[in-house]
Parts: C-alpha cells; structure tokens; sequence
C-alpha cells in the first residue's frame, strides 16, 4: 500500500482536516494538495465540504446581523485563564468547531423562540395557519392534549427534505431574512404523554449540550436543533418547530412555517379527459392500469392534515385500490379459458341524475399460491441520505422482510443498493436461505447521494444473470425518486426499463416517504418497465402490498391488455372516460401488437368507468360542424345497443393477442339504489376523486352524499379499506372549508351489504 492509499484510509468527512481545508486554513501545500486530491476522489467529501462552506457562509451572515451576546464575569475570566499560547484560530474556524457550534446553534435556537413575535397573517390557502396566528397559548398545548384526529396539524408532520446548505428568501420582507431549514427530526416516543406544557412566554433557555457532542455525519447535521431540543424537555415548544427565520435586529424572533418552500415532491400534470361525441370520436382506446400509488400517497396527505396536489389524485388508481367482489373466469387456463373474466354494469350517476355510468371491470384468474412460477426476484434498494428516515428505510426494511418469508427454495433473492456510487450487497441466492437473506437486510443503512442509474443497470445484469426461463423474472425498485447523481434523465432511465421488459424482466416499483418523493418518475418508470406501482406509507399498507396482494404484485396472468369501446350515436351524445389520462391510446394501437400496454396479476380487479350523456338530454358541448360524409344517426338504431366493447390481452409469454368483445345494451340501466355494492362504491370512490381535483365535472355533490353512499356500500370490507375510506372523505370534507351544505342531486339511499 503506498502512501496515497494510507493518506486516504485516514480521510473521512468527519476529519477536522477536512473542515479547515474548507475554510482554507490549511497552510502546509504538502497537506493542503492530498486533501484536495482526496477530496477530487470522493463524492462523499466534495459534499462534505460544500456543507461546511455553506454553513459558514450561513453563520457569518446571521453572526453578522445580531448584536454580540454579553458574557458574564465568570466567563470573561474563565476565558483569560484559557487562551491558548499558540497561535489563535481564525473566527470561522471557531465557529465550525463542531462542540462549539452546537452550543452556539442551540442558545440561538432557544433565544430565537423566547423572543417571538405573533403579527396577524392569515390562513394559507391550504387551510393549516401559520405559527405567527395562533395566540401564545396555543403554540404548546396545556393540560390534556386533543384527541390525534382533532389536533391542528404540525409541522412535524412533513418531515422536510431541503438540504442544510439551501436558503429561502422570504417573499414580502424587507429585512434580510430567510428561511433555514433544520432537517427532518425524531419523532419523540412521548410526545402524547404531556400532560402539561408551558407556554413560551413561560419557557426558559436550556443549558447548552456538552461540548464534547460528536460530530453528526453531514446528511444530518441539519438535524442538530431538533436532537438539542429533545435534550431539553423543559422548553417543549422547541421540538414541533422545524423551520427558523434568521433575521436583523428589526425583525429578530419571528418563526414562521414555510413548509410548501420546501416541499419538492413532483408530479407529472393531469389533463382531464372531457366528453366526447360519438359522431366525431365513437372510438376510445386505454391500456389498463394495475397501479394503487395515488390512492395511497392521497391518504398520507390528508393523515397529514393536508389536502393532496391535484397532480397526485389519478382516480383510477383510487378505484383500483380496493377489492370487489366480481367473479373470476369460469373456465381454467388449462381448459383454455380467458385469463379474466369482464364484467359490464350501468346505472345513475351520483353527481348528476341525467347522466350515467357504465362500469367495465376484469377480474383476474386467481392462482393458488403453489402453482405460482418460480421467482427471480432483485431488490434495488436506494439507501441515499435521503432515505434516512423512519418512514423510508426501516419501511423498506420490514416489507422486503414480508415478501422474502413467503418465498421458498424454487425462488431466487438478490438485493443491489444504491447511493452516491451502487453494489451488491446479496449475490442472488435461494430464497429459503433466510438467515444469510435477512443478516444482509438488517445490516442496510443510508447515507450519500442517489446515483439510482448505476443501481438500476446493475440490478438488471444481476436479473438477466440468473433468468429463469418460464418465471416470474422482477427489479423490485424500492425509493423516493430523489434521483441526484449519474444518469438521472428521465427518458433515459424509461428506455432501459422499456428494453429490459422486452426481454423478460419486469419492474415492480414501491414508493416511500415524503418531502422530496418523485411520483412523476416513479410512475412513468414502472409504466415502461410493466409492473406495478404502489406506495408504501406504514406497516400496514406493506402487509396489504406483500401478503394480501403480493401475488397479484409480483405475478402476471395476461399481459399488453387494451381497451377500446365504440359508443353508439343513436343511444349516447357524449362520453368520458374517468380518469387514465396517462394510459389513452389512439384507436388504431388496439389491434397493433406491436404497441405495449398494462399487464394483469392473479387475483387483480381493474376497474375503468365511463360517464355517458344519453341521447336527447341536454347538455353545453364543444360543438363540431355537422360531417358531410358520416351518416346521422337514428333514434333507437342497433338495436338499443349503448356500445360495443372490446379487449386485447396476450399471454405472459405471447407475442399475438386475443380478441374479446361484448356488446352494452342501453336497457340495462340499473338505478343507483338498486346497483351492486360495487357499482355503488367504485361511483363514491370516483366522486371523491374528482371532489379532490376540483373537476368541473364533479357537479355539486357534497362530501357527505360521497360519504352516505360509501357508507352504504361497505359490503364485506376485508381488511376494513373501505371503512378507511369513508374516513378520510370526512377529512378531506374538513380540510376543504366544504361546509356540505345540501345537494341538489338527490339520490335514493344506497342498499347496504350487496356483493
């Protein structure tokens, strides 16, 4: 080993060397060139000492701007008796000596929140208030805290992602003030055990740490005042605060939540599908969606007391969340019946009594466990810094746990991560081997930056080196999406996901966490890669996605399925489709083979619903000059048919489709009261999408009458989700100022408990 190779074992990010190199007190050349040439090599300490640099930046402006505290006689004289005899640093060197520092951010810290000042803003649009509103006593509850769902939402809820070296200039002030953000911090285990709190005003500075708190690793020092503040259970104001304002003199003390400046979650824009007329466009095509993510992360935003994006709502993946109680196939595989079964069912729609509802829903072939092929299965596990959380790691942690003890010696388990740079930490190995499996598992920790390109080209060589012929061939991509490092191009990284499902290895994704999370990617990614993508928010919805729907997750009975229906002029003004905005095809992509779609697992329901306006009543539409070379329709022509609709699939290994068709007749209108508990729920489910998005098409109706009607049509409920459901309608109905007051569209009362 030559001396280089020593000079950088000795290297780290915690290295003193490395903060006086950043502030340029490095005065040996000798020295001062290995670090830089260290510091060349490694990712790692490039990051290291952007941090340090912008955290000095960061104290000397806000140093700068407050008048020097007073130190008593007691210091002043412990100060002389303690000067050093050699020479003396410079004051950005103090002031990035970690001891030193945290003493200091954590007196600035405690001063900052004895001081506040409370002017009168209003209430964001998003309906939580800022700190600034709320009179002092209830910044910090007293007595007997409310009960969880009653409780106005903190800011701890979010758990912030903005990297520690980023500032926020503070729109409408005049004062040289911005917003720092602290970091994503500890959830304290008692925190609903306080009884009592004192307010601010009655809130006394704490001691600062001791001195010798060891160094915090760079992805987390942002979180330095959260872990002071939970040293310090006199001053409980501090530990739901996570957002400070550093200000001059003029405006010193104000603390505002800013949370929506941090927030860099990304979602790819929703352009809602309006109705259509027959005459101009009898066709429409879609490629089935099998995806739950938006439903999931939907109620991660209204658990945390706010309402989603209207970019995050896909209705269809709402739909598609639960499970019905529609038939599989009659006829086995083997006997060569279809992989699903189609069913077709009309009736009123809730939002509008003049329009209806066609609902076409396929269930799939359920497969027993033991004739599932056997499984190749790579884990792409991101263990970047910006996993390092309780809600993103550990949660991967136990779902990969679920999954690996229902596999058995026919399957295959290889794990690959990725960070600033990507490896295999478990070579492919037989899934019974469980105690070698889960020793690797236990042993994952984040860390670094998130170069997911290298990870994702590494676990598909790792796949395509073990592919089993005939089997369930799988990248199972657990992450954020906070892509940072190496090939991070969206297209780029959708063509090798694309490539890769053209040879036989699918890519299931499950997203987790929030602030920075990458729906847009996530999604467009498992599109091209033809799997599923779900998103997991707690232990619960990861026993949902690995035990009670692993198989229809991981497994796949027909692939490339496609849907087209032909709507009937006579019998139908105008159609919509709700929701699929991302997966129409035109129409001549229904009989191209060439042209992929979505696959379905055992076991699965996908459900598509289509608005219909029927002939005759009235209704404001684009309008198209009357077509010279079409024939006009006649009134009750075909028959009375409503539409024709027609199915493509392929099997798992096929390269030709099949054809299924069906025909709708317009006398099969059901009224609502009357309609299965399906029929009933998936229109609820429909409503309160559309409710959220704030559709147009949406009508008038109330988030009580999506209640009543959810309510209703609870049927057999396993797992209890739909109960769930009606739940987060009554927050979401609180959260949007709805005050429900009656609707217009009066509907008979659904009728409970019909399969």
């Amino acid at each position: 080993m030559n001396d280089w190779e020593k000079f950088e074992m000795k290297l780290s990010k915690d290295d003193p060397r490395i903060t006086a190199y950043a502030l340029g007190e490095i005065e040996n050349d000798k020295e001062r060139a290995e670090i830089e040439q260290a510091v060349a090599e490694s990712e790692e300490l490039q990051q290291a000492v952007r941090e340090i640099r912008e955290m000095g930046k960061l104290l000397a402006g806000s140093l700068a701007a407050e008048p020097a505290p007073e130190l008593s006689e007691f210091d002043k004289a412990r100060m002389e008796q303690r000067k050093p005899e050699t020479e003396t640093p410079s004051l950005m060197g103090k002031l990035l000596n970690w001891p030193a520092l945290s003493a200091l951010t954590a007196a600035a810290a405690v001063a900052l929140l004895v001081f506040v000042l409370v002017p009168p803003y209003g209430a964001r649009d998003n309906g939580v208030p800022d700190i600034e509103q709320l009179p002092t006593s209830q910044m910090v509850p007293a007595g007997k805290p409310a009960p969880p769902e009653e409780r106005e939402p903190q800011i701890s809820q979010l758990e912030m992602e903005l990297p520690v070296d980023e500032l926020k200039r503070v729109e409408g002030r005049e004062s040289n003030e911005y917003i720092v953000n602290l970091g994503p911090r500890e959830e304290r285990a008692d925190r609903d055990k306080v009884q009592t709190a004192p307010t601010l005003a009655q809130t006394e500075a704490p001691a600062p740490p001791p001195v010798s708190m060891p160094m915090p690793a760079p992805e987390t020092r942002g979180q330095v005042m959260s872990d002071m503040a939970a040293a310090a259970p006199e001053a409980e104001a501090v530990y739901s605060l996570q957002a400070f304002a550093v200000t001059g003199p003029e405006k010193a003390g104000y603390i505002r939540q800013r949370t929506e400046a941090w927030n860099t979650e990304s979602y790819d824009t929703i352009e809602e599908t309006g109705f259509r007329s027959p005459l101009v466009a009898p066709l429409s095509t879609f490629s089935i969606d099998v995806d739950t993510a938006s439903y999931a992360n939907v109620r991660r935003f209204l658990n945390e007391g706010h309402l989603p994006p209207a970019d995050a709502v896909r209705i269809e993946e709402l739909i598609n969340y639960f499970k019905y109680t529609d038939t599989p196939p009659a006829k086995a595989l083997d006997e060569g019946g279809d992989p699903f079964a189609v069913h077709l069912a009309q009736t009123d729609a809730p939002w509008n009594a003049d329009h209806r509802l066609l609902r076409i829903a396929l269930k799939g072939y359920e497969m027993p466990w033991e004739e599932r092929p056997a499984s190749n299965l790579v884990f792409l596990l991101d263990v970047s810094g910006s996993m390092n959380q309780a809600n993103k790691l550990p949660l991967v942690k136990d779902a990969m746990d679920l999954l690996v003890r229902r596999l058995d010696s026919r399957d295959r388990v290889a794990i690959v991560v990725y960070a600033g740079a990507s490896g295999l930490v478990l070579p492919s190995t037989t899934a019974n081997n469980h105690e070698t499996i889960a020793h690797a598992i236990d042993n994952l920790a984040a860390g670094g930056s998130t170069n997911a390109g290298a990870g994702i080209q590494l676990a598909y060589k790792v796949a395509r080196e073990h592919f089993i012929k005939g089997g369930n061939n799988r990248v199972i991509l657990c992450t954020d999406g906070d892509f940072n490092v190496g090939l991070t191009n969206r297209g780029e990284l959708a063509g090798i996901a694309g490539k890769e499902a053209e040879d036989g290895v699918s890519l299931t994704i499950l997203g987790f966490g929030m602030g920075n999370y990458k729906d847009d990617m996530l999604e467009e990614l498992s599109n091209k890669g033809k799997g599923s993508y779900a998103y997991i928010d707690s232990d619960a919805e990861a026993r949902k996605v690995f035990l009670q729907d692993l198989a229809s997750n991981i497994f796949k009975i027909a692939k490339d399925v496609k849907i087209q229906v032909e709507f009937n002029p006579a019998q139908v003004k105008a159609y919509r489709l709700i929701g699929y905005e991302n997966r129409r095809l035109n129409a001549e992509d229904f009989n191209d083979d060439k042209k992929k779609a979505g696959d379905i697992g055992p076991g699965h329901t996908v459900v598509a619903l289509y608005e219909i306006i029927p002939a005759g009543v009235e209704a404001d539409l684009p309008a198209v000059d009357d077509l010279r070379y079409q024939a006009q329709p006649e009134a009750g022509g075909k028959s009375g048919e409503l539409a024709t609709v027609k199915l493509r699939y392929k099997q798992p290994d096929g390269d030709t489709s099949k054809l299924i068709s069906r025909t709708v007749g317009s006398g099969d209108l059901v009224a609502f009261n009357q309609a299965s508990a399906d029929l009933q729920f998936t229109a609820a489910v429909a409503a309160f999408g559309m409710k959220l998005r704030e559709s147009e098409f949406a009508g008038k109706i109330s988030w009580q009458e999506i209640e009543r009607v959810a309510s209703g049509a609870l049927g057999n409920d396993p797992g209890g989700h739909r109960s769930e459901f009606t739940g987060l309608v009554r927050k979401a109905e609180k959260l949007s100022g709805d005050s429900g007051k009656a609707d217009p569209v009066t509907l008979p009362a659904p009728v409970p408990d019909r399969g």
